[in-house]
């Protein structure tokens, strides 16, 4: 099991890691500001829509729970970048910790790839498709 850093020292790994984070989330368009996901961050373990960061040398995960109205708990990786290689040393003890806390199943949503590239027997899920109405640039780097 791998517990997310808390605490000291997380506002320094969340801004060095804050780059990969980023570039993940520009893949199919940011949806949430440093400041949004840094607040979510440092919500009270017990908020719904608190997020979770394992930061490691040359990667970083971002993840967090959804409670389905009929009881199922899913936890997503939410984001993941930098070394992929290093990233799958992650994967086992953030689920392992996930389940530990209520998960009774385990998303994550990107690039076809990423179902390949991640430990254990993962499935294609739904298909997401996205229409955009106006150009995602128009939010820029935060």
């Amino acid at each position: 099991m791998l517990e997310p850093l808390s605490g000291r020292g997380l506002r320094a790994e969340f801004e060095r890691c804050w780059p990969w984070l980023w570039k993940s989330q520009c893949e199919h368009g940011a949806t949430h500001s440093r400041a949004d996901v840094w607040y979510l961050l440092t919500r009270d373990p017990s908020s719904p829509e608190k997020a979770f960061l394992w930061p490691a040398k040359r990667c970083v995960i971002l993840g967090q729970f959804f409670y389905w109205p009929i009881g199922m708990h899913d936890f997503n990786y939410w984001l993941q970048g930098g070394s992929l290689a290093e990233l799958k040393t992650l994967h086992d003890g953030v689920e392992q910790w996930a389940e530990r806390r209520g998960a009774h199943r385990i998303t994550g949503r990107g690039r076809d790839g990423w179902s390949r590239a991640m430990n254990g027997d993962w499935r294609k899920g739904p298909t997401t498709r996205v229409k955009w109405l106006v150009d995602p640039a128009m939010w820029g780097a935060q």
